[in-house]
């Protein structure tokens, strides 16, 4: 290529010098003949066909090029257009270069982006991590429940074992009550001996009163010493009575016809003074209620025997006294003071005086013992059931309660609830008593049964 192109150039020079040495031999020529061509003068025509040589070289020149490269031929004639194309080329390529920066750009902020979610996905990849970890303590904190509920299961089991040994304990403690009528032997005996002792002690007063009329100047000493014989006397019809009481006891265990029994209930009034001298009354009216029923329980079939058979220390009707002119709210209650059997006439009493608040709120548990559906089917729903409600009685009097205990509304509906509980396909381990509304002294103590699994209520009346 390089060699056809160095062959042309050469034709080129060489057609070249030859027609300007032709163009010079012919101007000299026409010069020297002064030809005139056109009408033209002779120095004009030699200068004409100089011109004309030398656009004849031009053409020959170009009509060479033109006929030897087809790409001068297209470069000249098509010049324009190609730097029309070169142009929009360089405007495209500026284009494609914006173009390249604006998807760089882009780029660059997915990347970020990219960056972004990688970081959040290590972070969700931490979390899930530590989530797992805390799935893993959580079935060990449930595993360690597990094991805690199966220890307490079986400390129950050990606490009822330890119930059974206590009753156990109680039936030996009642055979033992057996061996007290020989120690109530001992106590007849004292008795005898300090009733002796009050007759000394009466006839020392005897002998002080006969002093006391001939020596009234020694009044005031004869009156200390007789207040400290009273006292002395008083101790010891106190211990009379303890003796008289065991003595009671032994006679009623032995004959078996009681009519009253130690600390039962003859009267049972709520009692509020407001004017202190309405507290005589309301105390002789307590003592009538008592005295009508002694009677009516040591007297049956005496409808006539109207005496007065109940017997009260004038300390304790003045301590009652002083108690209710408080004017407060209190329950009073004439008590036995030992066992007396049908006929007798003479019953010891004494007043007890309970102020009448609130002991139990609602709701309150009074009672709870354990309950599985195995005990229920095996016939000892009843038995637990009236275990419970011993429990409640036992809390609610030594709480101060003198009222009755009441379950529910009547006694079907707790029928009912025992029969609701047989037909519970659902596991439980517990009843409980509770206080079914505000409990005061005076009573009485409402209850309502539940039945409970881990805390949750499952059966109430």
């Amino acid at each position: 290529m390089m060699t056809s192109a160095l062959v042309l150039i050469a034709a080129i020079l060489l057609l070249g010098g030859l027609l300007a040495a032709l163009g010079d031999y012919l101007g000299s020529k026409v010069g020297k003949a002064r030809l005139r061509i056109f009408k033209l003068r002779p120095r004009q025509t030699a200068t004409f066909v100089t011109i004309f040589t030398g656009t004849l070289i031009a053409a020959s020149t170009l009509g060479i090029l033109f006929a030897t490269s087809e790409s001068l031929r297209k470069g000249i004639f098509r010049l324009d257009e190609y730097l029309n194309r070169l142009q929009d080329a360089r405007n495209e390529l500026a284009e494609a270069t914006q173009d390249k920066r604006e998807v760089e750009a882009e780029l660059d902020k997915a990347q970020q982006r990219l960056d972004t979610v990688n970081r959040k996905f290590q972070a969700t990849e931490e979390e899930l991590g530590r989530v797992s970890q805390q799935v893993q303590q959580l079935k060990q904190q449930l595993s360690n429940l597990k094991q805690e509920r199966e220890k307490l299961l079986a400390e129950r089991k050990r606490l009822e074992a330890q119930i059974v040994e206590k009753d156990q304990e109680l039936a030996q403690q009642k055979e033992a009550l057996k061996t007290t009528e020989n120690r109530l032997e001992a106590l007849e005996k004292q008795r005898n001996e300090l009733q002796t002792e009050i007759e000394k002690q009466d006839q020392e007063i005897a002998d002080l009163d006969a002093i006391i009329e001939k020596r009234d100047e020694v009044l005031q000493f004869q009156e200390q010493k007789v207040k400290k014989l009273e006292n002395k006397i008083a101790e010891s019809q106190e211990k009379i009575q303890a003796l008289e009481q065991y003595y009671e006891n032994y006679q009623a265990l032995r004959q078996g016809n009681v009519a009253l029994v130690k600390g039962e209930v003859l009267a049972f009034n709520l009692v509020k003074i407001e004017n202190s001298q309405q507290t005589e009354a309301v105390i002789k009216r307590i003592l009538r209620q008592a005295n009508q029923k002694a009677i009516e329980a040591t007297q049956p079939g005496n409808k006539d025997f109207q005496e007065q058979i109940v017997v009260i220390t004038e300390s304790q009707v003045k301590r009652l006294e002083e108690t209710l002119a408080s004017g407060e709210e209190y329950v009073v209650q004439i008590v036995t003071a030992g066992n007396y059997l049908n006929g007798e006439k003479k019953i010891r009493v004494f007043a007890d005086v309970v102020r009448n608040q609130k002991i139990f709120e609602k709701g309150e548990t009074i009672a709870s013992l354990s309950l599985t559906p195995q005990e229920v089917r095996s016939g000892k729903l009843l038995e637990r059931v009236e275990l419970l409600l011993a429990a409640s009685r036992f809390r609610s009097r030594r709480a101060g309660i003198v009222g009755n205990i009441v379950v529910g509304e009547s006694n079907l509906e707790v029928i009912q609830f025992m029969e609701e509980l047989t037909t519970i396909n659902q596991s439980y381990d517990q009843i409980q008593a509770i206080a079914a509304k505000k409990t005061y002294t005076v009573g009485p103590l409402r209850l309502k049964l539940k039945v409970m699994a881990d805390e949750q209520v499952i059966l109430t009346n």
